[in-house]
């Protein structure tokens, strides 16, 4: 689904939103991320077109899907000869943000449960 296109990004961001990345990419980007959240489409609100056109920024950027180390429990700071200590959440993982966009490309084809369970009904 198209939410923006890269005239809608240029209309809506300063000139030179898109910095050394790619707009035609970014701007695929920010159209998977907003389908892969359920965002209605056909529906005229500048809202969606202004959030895409941010979207696109981020994605320009190389933020929209970052590499994540995993969910940070707490972090711990020290000034005075420098100490810094990050404990993340119990089973948390890295994840590739490359990752991260290809889940939202597959979102409608896999299985929210696991790959193993399937949910059965009643004929």
């Amino acid at each position: 689904m198209i939410y923006v296109t890269v005239a809608d990004v240029d209309s809506e961001l300063p000139a030179g939103w898109e910095g050394s990345g790619d707009k035609e990419a970014a701007v695929k980007m920010a159209n998977m991320w907003l389908t892969s959240r359920s965002i209605p489409s056909g529906v005229e609100d500048e809202r969606i077109t202004l959030a895409g056109a941010y979207l696109a920024k981020m994605a320009a950027g190389g933020t929209l899907y970052a590499d994540s180390e995993g969910d940070v429990k707490s972090e711990r700071v020290k000034a005075d000869t420098v100490e810094v200590e990050t404990s993340f959440q119990d089973g948390a993982r890295a994840v590739a943000g490359d990752m991260l966009y290809i889940r939202d490309l597959l979102r409608p084809w896999l299985n929210p449960f696991g790959s193993n369970v399937r949910i059965l009904s009643r004929l």
